[in-house]
């Protein structure tokens, strides 16, 4: 189970230990998935993160951890309680993909 302390202390050691600029997603138990551009809060219980979009057309795309995001509506924030993340996966590939899903 993660806790504040990973938050606030390890995330950060993790971030930088991929290369400083990885792709950061939350996996939950119930199978959703939130790529997370920044940790706005944590308490003993939930967090607070700001996370990127990833409907439809805007899944290919690859935002990273800290990047800037391009307008008001790519981005939004969510509360997630501790004990439902079950992983936090460091994405730290560089090439982001050439090519659109489906037929070229």
């Amino acid at each position: 189970m993660f806790d504040a302390n990973y938050f606030r202390t390890v995330l950060p050691r993790d971030v930088e230990a991929a290369g400083g600029n990885p792709i950061v997603e939350l996996l939950l138990v119930g199978g959703h998935v939130h790529r997370v551009r920044s940790v706005i809060a944590v308490d003993d219980a939930r967090a607070t993160f700001e996370a990127y979009q990833m409907k439809g057309d805007l899944t290919h795309q690859r935002p990273r951890f800290g990047q800037a995001s391009d307008g008001p509506n790519e981005t939004f924030r969510v509360v997630v309680s501790l004990e439902n993340i079950v992983a936090v996966v460091f994405d730290p590939s560089s090439s982001t993909p050439k090519t659109r899903p489906g037929f070229a």
